[in-house]
């Protein structure tokens, strides 16, 4: 699986939280692969691609909002995350730091 680098900032501009220690990842609902923006060292879920101030922190004991995607009350982020094809056609692709996109052969 390609590294996924993310352009921090446009994430930045558009109001995500950055610290400068980020764990970055796109992270997709285990029912329906739907994809969510994930800052691991902040333990911060971004909710909405296009409003980046929509967003929940994932900590232990607390649940999660239902899946904004299929409305799910009881999910956890898929495992393994999604691949860099998946991530490049979904909602979350100009968090990318790259423009050239790839294609998934089996797709």
């Amino acid at each position: 699986m390609a590294a996924i680098v993310f352009n921090t900032a446009l994430i930045g501009q558009r109001g995500g939280n950055l610290c400068g220690e980020d764990e970055l990842s796109i992270e997709a609902c285990s029912s329906c692969q739907g994809q969510y923006l994930f800052n691991a060292a902040l333990k911060d879920v971004y909710y909405d691609s296009a409003d980046l101030s929509r967003h929940f922190f994932k900590i232990p004991a607390i649940d999660l909002p239902p899946c904004r995607y299929c409305g799910a009350l009881q999910w956890q982020f898929a495992t393994p995350a999604p691949e860099l094809a998946q991530v490049q056609a979904g909602p979350w692709a100009w968090v990318l730091a790259s423009r050239v996109f790839t294609f998934d052969a089996e797709a």
